[in-house]
Formats: structure tokens, C-alpha cells, sequence
């Protein structure tokens, strides 16, 4: 069976990049179009091994110059073209806000890294789901590339005086995939972005197709029917992927095993068997985008991004047809005119150390490009100031009612009193907007002095995403984590989400102003409430936060908790169905909730969720600067409002208090992104820490003098 150009290789490339392709594109049923890249892997280790293999039994060695040279040749110029052309697009359309991020993985995408940053920014970003970056699927060629790096020394280590080749080789990968396979499925569930994006726990994908490769003899003893068996099986589990993984919990882990073992069979069976799947892959269309399944890969997904960025809301099926083909066009004129001529050029093939200039020189000139985009400052100014706004001052209320006992320090606030009694210990009933809000419902244009600046205004967090005491794949709380007034002697937690962690600045201060001890309690995408979720930024299952919300448990109660805060983002997933948290869900769960904190001597205060906006609201302002308003949350969807329905009754019978932010947020159902120069929401869904910080003094009246009551009966 030769191992030089094979059909049913070309076919099984176009079969994944289609897959792909349908996949990024929401073409509806291939919602595990994503396996299309592991099949991507399995074919280079499998090519990328043939080769090394052959070379070491014929020469009885391995040229790392030539083995270098030959990649460069085929991977580095459309590579190095693509991320050129994105950075100018990107440039021209994609929102400002996006640039700083692109530039990084520009250069990290042309030193063969972005893989690392991608990771590393699903950790940090997994309590948001974080705008996708336009050279986010360089990550699969930075794992080829890395593979690259140390193969043809590994095979060159372990075949050393073998008198059989292939059998070391094969040896060798049982041991890689055995290490590898048992390391994705270790951190698919508790390190899930590491594990999709790292080579160590992708390389036992790379590795089966190297096994394959040091086997594939033996297929000349196994009979055409068996092979064909095999290859028609092993294309069936690939096609069986591509439509049924959209349900898939955790990837790679165990669920990898089907696309990754059902790519080797359709190599194992070879190209040569009549009856075998080659019938299907040797088609000249399947042909024709195989070999142009490198380009097409390479230039789908900035074309998408970028295009989605520049026509926003109108990026429908036509649209997407449109940019579809203008990607298949591009991806044919990359093969003609860039792909094959260098690759086939005769003098590089010749000079291998011209190849591998060639090959430094592209890489600096990925780097300077995105070096140039960090120092581009796009326009985004509009002339116009704002004033900081005050959302309170000493003389004006919330219009909110505590209820207090003879011994509260209540009355040094504004707050109309009530009788004490059975009563929450406050209501918002009565709650109206904040004077700025309804002011700024008006106000359509961004100014120029926004607080916090537009273009890094992801990064307006507060000390707890610094300091890891928010926190992000963890099994128990961080204990160290104190604030307010560690002398206090009123001790207050805050529990929940990132949606619990944005409202940390103001207890944080308001803790250190009426002397309370404030122990932060929060992780990305676990709720409080006992509910498996789901993180589709992950495609990961979160089972560390089932331990970890007994901890925070045992630890409120261990540290003589008084008070604890709850929230949680309402969108959060379900991990059964990958719907949000049904309202029926908080109907069953926060009474006896409540009931269980009390008894261990806690009092729950429920902070409502913040308001929704439809998009990152930093990037449609930067892109919307005269057009505000069309970035701003608008009326509460059913859900939500059947959320805070049920919140509402179960707080009011069981005497707890419940902070309705959306009360003051919103006027006449819209909730305006921009007070004065205050930018009200860092991303898609987190209040600003700036914003947090200014309406400090609101949440003080409210929760302030409650926690007081609290503390004195």
C-alpha cells in the first residue's frame, strides 16, 4: 500500500474541513462539526510518521533541515498571507475593542503559541463567554506545529540501533497515546481549556496516526473485505461524530476516541480496496477540497468573524452563503498561486537553508504585523464629554423600606422605616430608577471621557481577579480570602458566580465602612443553587463546583459567617439539557436554601441578577458610538422575569431580604449601558467594577442598615 499520494487521504481532509466548515458556519445537524480537526490530526501524524519512518529505514537517519524545509514550504506562506490579510480586515472592520487581543494572537499564532494564550484566556474568561478571536483556529496549527518541533527527534531518539524501525516506532506510540489519552481525560473535566487547546493531551490524536503509520504493513496481510469493513466503519464513525457530538459533555477526553480511532481505520484500510470507502473519497469534488482543505481551513474563520463584526445583526443565511463562497474562491486562488508554487518550487527544493530563511522571514513578518496592530489606535472619539454622575447624594433615598428593631443603627440613614416584624429586612417594592439612569435613557452618543475607556474595558475588574480569590476550576475555597474589615465584627460572604463577584467592590467597601468582615466566596459559572452546570465556552461540563459549593458551605459556617450575599448569573446552563436554569428550578431550591443557611446560624440577602445586554457592550459602543441605546438590555425576557417573580414570593414569606438592581438600572424597560461617563457593563453580561464602585452608596442604604438589623436581633 503506498504511502505517497493517497485518495481516500485527500477525500477524509475534505470530509473534515466540511465538517468544520458546516460546524462554524451553525449549519443546523453538524453541531459536532468540530471532530473535523481531530481527524486533521490523526492524518498528519499518520503522513508526518510514513515519512520519518521511510527516511530512517532507507538512510539510516533524519535530516532535520530537510524535514524542516519540507513544512515550511507547505504550512508557513498561505499561513503567513492569512494572518497578513486578517490584520488588515480587522483593521477596517472588526470592533476596536477586539484589536488588542487580535494582536497578541497574531503574534502568538505566527510563533506557533497561540494555543498557550487561548488556554490560558479560557481560564481567566470562562465566567464570560469571551468574543471569539479571528485567528482563534490557528490553535490546531500551533499543536501540528509543536508536533513538528520535537517529532523527527523523537523518532530519530527511540529508533536508535533498532533493527526494526517500525516496530520501535509503534512501541514507542502505544506508550505516547496510553500517557497522552490518560491526561486529556484527567483535565478535560477539571482543566477543560488546557485540555482542548494543549498538545499534551492532544498528542495521542497525533500519535494513533503514527501508530497507523508504523502498522500500516500489516494491512497487506489482512484481507480486502476485512480492510474494507474497517475503512466503511471507521468513515461511518467519523460522519456519526460530525452530527451526534453536539451533545457531547466533555471533549477530547473520552469522547474523542470515536472521530480519532474511526479517522485511523479509514487510513488503516488504505486506498487500494476496491469496495473500501475510497469509492466515496476518491470523488473529484471530495478531491478537489481535500487539496485545498489546508487554505479553506485556513481562511474560513477570520472571514466569518470579521464579517459577522462588519454587518452585526444582519448576518443571516444569505450573508453567510455569500462569505462562504468568496472563502472558497479566496482558499482556490491560495492554492494555485501561493500553496503550489512554493511548495514546488525548484530552487527551495534544492536549498534547504533558503527554505529555512524563507521560512524566519515569514515568521517575523506574523510577528511585526501584529506587533503594528497592538500600536494602532483606531478613532473612536465623538467629540463629545460627559459629566461624572451622582447616583445618590445626603438628602435623597432609595425609596426603599427597612424594617428595624429597637436596637438598629438603622435611623443613620435615609431610608423610611418600617415596623419590625415578619417583614423582609427590606423591600423594594416601592424602588424607582435612579434620577441618572432615567437621564441617561436619553443620551445616545459615547463621550469621549468614558470611565472605564472602551478599549480595555474587559480588564475594569476588581482586586479578586488578580488576586485568585475569584476563582476558576477549583474543587474547594480559597480561605484566605478577606476583605472589608478583618477586625469586624460582623462577618458577611459572598457567594456565587462572576455574577456574585462583580458586586465585590461595593461590599468591599462598604464592609471596611461599617466594620465588617467580607469573606469572597465566588468561581466562574458555579451557582449557589445545587445545579449542575454546563459552560459552552468550556463545552464542559462544571463538576468541580458540586464540591466546591459544599466547601463555601463549611466554610461560611467555620468562619462564623453572619450574613452571606447570593448570587448567580440567570442564563447559567443546566448541564442535562443545556438550557438555563428554569425558574421551576429556583422555586424547588431557594426556600430550603434559605431554611439550610439559617440553620447554620447565616442570614441569605439574595442580589438579583443585573440586566442582560444583548452583546459585549464594549465593542457595539465603540462600533455604535452615536447609537447607544442599540447596546442597551432592553425589557426582562419571561424567564427572567418568572425568575425574579419566584425570588421575590419565596423572599417575601421567609422574611429575606432581595436587592432588584433591575429596579434601578431601568427606565421604561431600557437599561442604558452609559451614565454620564460611566460605562455601566465591562462585557456581555458584568456590571463595570467602575460603574460597581460609583453605585456603592445605593447598594449601602439598601444592605447596609439591613445587615445592621440583622446583626442586633
Amino acid at each position: 500500500m503506498p504511502v505517497g499520494h493517497r485518495r481516500d487521504i485527500e477525500g477524509l481532509r475534505a470530509v473534515a474541513v466540511i465538517a468544520v466548515l458546516l460546524f462554524h458556519f451553525g449549519v443546523p445537524g453538524f453541531d459536532g462539526g468540530y471532530v473535523g480537526v481531530d481527524v486533521f490530526f490523526v492524518i498528519s501524524g499518520f503522513l508526518i510518521t510514513s515519512l520519518l519512518i521511510r527516511e530512517r529505514s532507507t538512510t539510516g537517519g533524519i535530516s532535520l533541515s530537510a524535514f524542516y524545509a519540507r513544512r515550511i514550504r507547505r504550512l508557513l506562506p498561505i499561513s503567513a498571507v492569512v494572518l497578513v490579510v486578517t490584520a488588515v480586515a480587522a483593521a477596517l472592520w472588526l470592533e476596536p475593542t477586539r484589536l488588542s487581543d487580535l494582536a497578541r494572537d497574531i503574534m502568538a499564532a505566527s510563533l506557533f503559541s497561540v494555543n498557550f494564550v487561548l488556554a490560558n484566556r479560557g481560564t481567566d474568561y470562562l465566567g464570560a463567554a469571551a468574543q471569539p478571536s479571528a485567528v482563534q483556529h490557528y490553535w490546531s496549527l500551533a499543536i501540528e506545529e509543536q508536533f513538528y518541533l520535537v517529532w523527527p527527534g523523537l523518532i530519530a531518539l527511540v529508533t536508535i540501533g533498532a533493527r526494526n524501525v517500525r516496530r520501535r516506532v509503534a512501541a514507542t506510540m502505544v506508550v505516547l497515546i496510553a500517557l497522552s489519552f490518560t491526561a486529556s481525560i484527567a483535565l478535560t473535566s477539571g482543566h477543560p481549556s488546557w485540555s482542548y487547546f494543549g498538545l499534551h493531551t492532544r498528542a495521542w490524536e497525533l500519535g494513533l496516526g503514527a501508530l497507523v503509520a508504523a502498522v500500516v504493513r500489516s494491512a497487506h496481510n489482512t484481507s480486502q473485505r476485512v480492510r474494507s469493513v474497517i475503512g466503511w466503519a471507521g468513515l461511518a464513525g467519523v460522519g456519526l461524530s460530525v452530527v451526534t457530538f453536539g451533545s457531547v459533555v466533555a471533549f477530547p477526553g473520552w469522547a474523542a476516541l470515536l472521530p480519532v480511532v474511526a479517522a485511523a481505520c479509514v487510513l488503516f484500510a488504505g486506498d487500494d480496496v476496491l469496495d473500501g470507502p475510497t469509492r466515496v473519497l476518491g470523488a473529484r469534488p471530495l478531491q478537489w477540497v481535500g487539496q485545498r482543505s489546508y487554505s479553506l481551513y485556513l481562511w474560513h474563520w477570520p472571514a466569518l468573524i470579521i464579517a459577522q463584526a462588519a454587518v452585526g445583526n444582519d448576518f443571516h443565511l444569505q450573508a453567510k452563503i455569500g462569505v462562504l463562497l468568496i472563502v472558497v474562491g479566496v482558499a482556490d486562488l491560495g492554492y494555485r498561486f501561493i500553496e503550489n508554487p512554493v511548495r514546488r518550487s525548484p530552487r527551495l527544493l534544492t536549498n534547504s537553508v533558503l527554505t529555512l530563511r524563507l521560512g524566519a522571514a515569514l515568521i517575523v513578518v506574523g510577528a511585526l504585523v501584529g506587533l503594528a496592530l497592538t500600536s494602532y489606535q483606531p478613532d473612536i472619539t465623538t467629540g463629545v464629554l460627559a459629566v461624572s454622575p451622582t447616583l445618590i447624594d445626603s438628602t435623597s433615598t432609595t425609596g426603599v423600606t427597612v424594617a428595624t428593631t429597637a436596637t438598629s443603627t438603622a435611623a443613620t440613614t435615609t431610608i423610611a422605616q418600617a415596623p419590625a416584624g415578619p417583614s423582609a429586612p427590606f423591600s423594594m417594592a416601592a424602588a424607582a430608577p435612579l434620577q441618572p439612569i432615567v437621564d441617561a435613557v436619553s443620551v445616545n452618543v459615547a463621550p469621549d471621557n468614558l470611565k472605564p475607556p472602551l478599549l480595555n474595558a474587559k480588564q475594569d475588574t476588581s482586586v479578586i481577579y488578580t488576586n485568585d480569590c475569584h476563582q476558576y476550576y477549583k474543587s474547594s475555597v480559597k480561605k484566605d480570602c478577606v476583605f472589608g474589615d478583618p477586625n469586624g465584627s460582623v462577618t458577611v460572604a459572598l457567594w456565587g458566580d462572576s455574577h456574585a463577584a462583580q458586586w465585590f467592590v461595593a461590599l468591599d467597601a462598604i464592609g471596611k465602612q461599617r466594620g465588617w468582615k467580607v469573606l469572597s466566596l465566588t468561581q466562574g459559572g458555579c451557582p449557589f443553587l445545587d445545579v449542575l452546570t454546563y459552560n459552552r465556552d468550556a463545552n464542559a461540563t462544571f463538576n468541580h463546583c458540586v464540591p466546591w459549593r459544599q466547601s463555601a458551605r463549611d466554610f461560611m459556617k467555620q468562619s462564623g459567617a453572619n450574613v452571606v450575599f447570593l448570587a448567580q448569573y440567570y442564563g447559567l446552563l443546566k448541564s442535562t439539557d443545556r438550557q438555563p436554569i428554569t425558574v421551576a428550578s429556583w422555586q424547588q431550591q431557594l426556600g430550603p436554601l434559605i431554611d439550610s443557611l439559617r440553620a447554620d446560624g447565616i442570614e441569605p440577602i439574595m442580589l438579583g441578577d443585573t440586566p442582560d445586554p444583548p452583546s459585549a457592550v464594549p465593542a457595539c459602543v465603540s462600533s455604535h458610538r452615536r447609537a447607544v441605546n442599540d447596546c442597551a438590555p432592553k425589557a426582562a425576557s419571561d424567564r427572567v422575569v418568572g425568575i425574579d417573580d419566584a425570588v421575590r414570593s419565596i423572599t417575601l414569606a421567609s422574611g429575606t431580604g432581595f436587592v432588584e438592581p433591575r429596579r434601578w438600572l431601568c427606565a421604561n424597560d431600557v437599561c442604558p449601558v452609559i451614565v454620564g461617563d460611566l460605562l455601566v457593563y465591562r462585557d456581555e453580561s458584568h456590571v463595570s467594577n467602575t460603574f460597581m464602585r460609583s453605585l456603592t452608596p445605593v447598594i449601602d442604604q439598601v444592605v447596609g442598615a439591613a445587615v445592621d438589623t440583622i446583626d442586633s436581633r
